[in-house]
């Protein structure tokens, strides 16, 4: 297989497996969402900055490129607290998939900062993500009043689409100026105050508490995490160099492959994650993942999105 498709397909297993130990710790090592965001964010503005500038080096971008940078640190930040709180509350099975779905408000960003309109088929496509996302998101007992009128997971799940998408925004523009893993690396650098000042608005109490108590227990698992991550998006990184839209297509088989692993494990009934839905229930889900990812692909493979 050529690498173009092999280091993203790698890739997305590594982002599935990663999403993987992160339930499993929130369940098993770290069970406070919030203790167990601040300390996924110190390994990774201690790794991803450190291996990145070894591997790759580091170019310095301009000012504005710097604060564009820091929003898009800021962003991606508050969509991790909420990506952690989601994978406390539910099930990986739909939080999972739910990632991709940031493609959703991409598009209109996309129209309203860059100028970029990518046609009424692309709003089309639009429609049928988030037609995917509801049912990614059902559950048992759930009716069609409850998933799109009352439905906390949806809702939040959106809101993290949202800020991603904006944190995704900026580096369109940057890496036009310095190369992808400088982007990434300063994002880390950068994210280090704005970590500093979530800390002093949510890292109290019980959270405080939690990180104290189990945080020689979960580093190891919390290391072993931020590294897979770092390599899948490495992979991705040297795909690029091939292609720039079959890697972003192909990456799209994490929601498969996260959606795979968790319906596995509640098959056989492991007590690795809590994972108990009836079959009609991953039926539906596994119809909203395919939406989603279907419908990305068709945006990227008809280049609509680039």
């Amino acid at each position: 297989m050529q690498p173009v498709f092999l280091f993203p397909l790698a890739a997305a297993f590594l982002f599935s497996v990663g999403a993987l130990f992160d339930k499993f710790i929130l369940e098993n090592k770290m069970p406070n969402a919030i203790a167990f965001f601040f300390l996924q964010s110190f390994t990774a503005v201690v790794l991803f900055p450190v291996l990145s500038i070894l591997i790759f080096g580091l170019r310095f971008p301009s000012p504005f490129s710097l604060l564009l940078t820091l929003f898009a640190a800021i962003t991606s930040s508050i969509g991790f607290l909420i990506y952690f709180l989601l994978l406390k509350n539910y099930n990986l099975s739909s939080v999972g998939p739910l990632v991709q779905t940031r493609l959703l408000f991409a598009i209109p960003l996309a129209f309203f900062f860059l100028n970029e309109f990518y046609g009424l088929v692309a709003l089309l496509l639009m429609l049928l993500i988030f037609a995917g996302a509801v049912l990614a998101t059902y559950s048992q007992g759930f009716s069609v009043r409850t998933l799109l009128l009352n439905n906390r997971l949806l809702l939040l799940a959106m809101v993290m689409a949202l800020v991603w998408a904006l944190a995704d925004l900026p580096a369109k523009i940057v890496v036009n100026e310095i190369t992808a893993p400088s982007f990434m690396a300063w994002r880390y650098i950068l994210s280090i105050p704005v970590i500093g000042l979530f800390a002093l608005l949510v890292f109290k109490g019980d959270a405080r508490k939690a990180f104290s108590k189990n945080l020689l227990m979960t580093l190891p698992f919390s290391l072993t995490a931020t590294f897979i991550g770092f390599t899948g998006i490495m992979l991705i990184l040297m795909a690029y160099a091939f292609s720039y839209t079959i890697p972003s297509a192909v990456v799209l088989s994490q929601a498969i492959f996260v959606f795979a692993i968790a319906f596995i494990i509640s098959r056989l009934k492991s007590s690795l994650i809590s994972e108990r839905q009836p079959m009609k229930v991953y039926i539906v889900r596994l119809v909203g993942v395919l939406l989603i990812i279907s419908s990305i692909y068709f945006l990227m493979n008809s280049n609509m999105v680039l």
